[in-house]
């Protein structure tokens, strides 16, 4: 067997499609186990440019299978949407199945979230992914496997709207959605089966089985800046609650980090430069949302944030990604403590208010001049930026064997 995780190691868009797309040339399949399309992973090949929400990103690769696990929360609409897409750029369409356990966001899950408020008050993507969950945990949500049974669609549809009535918001039309849904499955009911059964086959057989995470940890329900977080699991943790395997299954643990600090949305963010620095960053890493197209608010590399995330995740290597966009900067920042009031913290904190109020305390490292976007080993690039690689690694105590100097997917180094 060969269990390959991909974790975002801060606040998501870290790189991990571009790395589930060159890791996928070696797998058998891809499995996507969280979240659903407030998801961004972004493919660069010969195709061109393409920012999928639902597939993951590997499922482009001929021959491997995409798996949409049951933790996810499907939207179908989208899902057609992103196939229609593949089609025009004139790409393969790729080969994917649909856990029958996964749930269904439906129209009224997207009206909930724009009508409570919260979208603006924590900045969500605005997809109807927190309702879609919540009406899983209520038990009032429709999955894959009840599309079979039309009496089952209906009956839940009348129980949701039931629930959910709002004088404020125009009342769902539970028939209209069904007939909807109806047409979905009358498509796509092929690639509705087991994942779960599929990914644990594929482990015995001693398959190569890519899981792709979404979001990152810092936006994980549990361990992330909650309420500033997402709906799901997005840590190593995500994969035996989101597709039913042990964590032991997983033989590498990737963490994914850009070589600075992005975060979409509201939430604390400890290592923020909201000056000149913090806009050149944006602009020079393109740092806008591939699912909302919101600028992502920048700053300098946060060791505190990236100690936690190793600890909850136990990476066993790291990607550092979009190394390119420091170069020409004197000095780099790094964040190694936080200082919360009168105390020196080396620690994450659970604490909204201490993550909320803590202040950087940095370390400054020498920066290059030179541009590496045609470096393809590690000795083509310059002496302070594999000094800032390394000092990653003595820092958290896991060796870099993945650096992106670019989005293309030949500028990549391989340690």
């Amino acid at each position: 067997m060969s269990g390959i995780a991909i974790i975002g190691a801060q606040w998501g868009d870290e790189g991990k499609g571009k790395l589930s797309h060159l890791l996928s040339e070696r797998a058998d399949l891809v499995v996507r186990f969280n979240g659903g399309p407030n998801a961004g992973h972004t493919v660069v090949d010969s195709f061109g440019e393409i920012h999928l929400h639902h597939l993951p990103a590997g499922a482009l690769r001929e021959g491997c299978l995409g798996i949409l696990a049951h933790g996810m929360v499907i939207d179908p609409w989208v899902l057609r949407e992103e196939l229609q897409e593949i089609e025009r750029q004139g790409r393969p369409i790729p080969q994917f199945l649909i856990s029958e356990r996964a749930h269904v966001i439906l129209p009224y899950h997207k009206e909930m979230e724009l009508g409570s408020g919260i979208a603006k008050a924590i900045g969500t993507t605005r997809r109807g992914i927190g309702p879609a969950y919540a009406d899983r945990a209520l038990r009032l949500g429709i999955r894959f496997a009840d599309l079979a049974d039309q009496d089952i669609v209906r009956d839940r549809l009348a129980h949701m709207e039931a629930a959910h009535r709002n004088p404020v918001r125009p009342p769902m039309d539970p028939e209209r959605v069904a007939q909807e849904l109806f047409e979905f499955y009358a498509v796509f009911k092929e690639q509705i089966g087991d994942s779960q059964g599929t990914v644990v086959q594929a482990l015995d057989a001693g398959r190569t089985v890519l899981f792709e995470g979404a979001q990152g940890t810092l936006l994980d329900i549990d361990f992330g800046t909650y309420p500033y977080v997402t709906s799901s699991h997005t840590t190593v943790h995500g994969i035996p609650w989101g597709v039913g395997v042990p964590t032991a299954r997983v033989e590498r643990v990737i963490g994914v980090l850009k070589a600075y600090t992005t975060r979409v949305g509201e939430g604390p963010f400890p290592s923020e430069d909201v000056g000149r620095l913090g806009e050149l960053l944006r602009e020079r890493g393109g740092e806008y949302g591939a699912t909302t197209g919101r600028p992502r608010r920048c700053g300098w590399l946060d060791l505190v944030a990236l100690r936690y995330a190793q600890r909850v995740n136990g990476f066993t290597e790291l990607a550092v990604t979009k190394l390119d966009v420091l170069s020409g900067l004197p000095e780099i920042l790094v964040c190694t403590a936080y200082r919360i009031g009168s105390e020196r913290r080396e620690e994450f904190p659970a604490l909204l208010s201490e993550v909320s109020t803590a202040r950087p305390i940095y370390e400054r490292l020498p920066g290059w001049r030179e541009e590496i976007r045609g470096a393809r080993t590690e000795e083509e690039l310059p002496e302070e930026a594999r000094a800032y690689i390394r000092y990653i690694e003595d820092a958290l105590g896991i060796p870099v064997r993945i650096v992106g100097v670019g989005p293309k997917p030949e500028e990549t180094i391989f340690r």
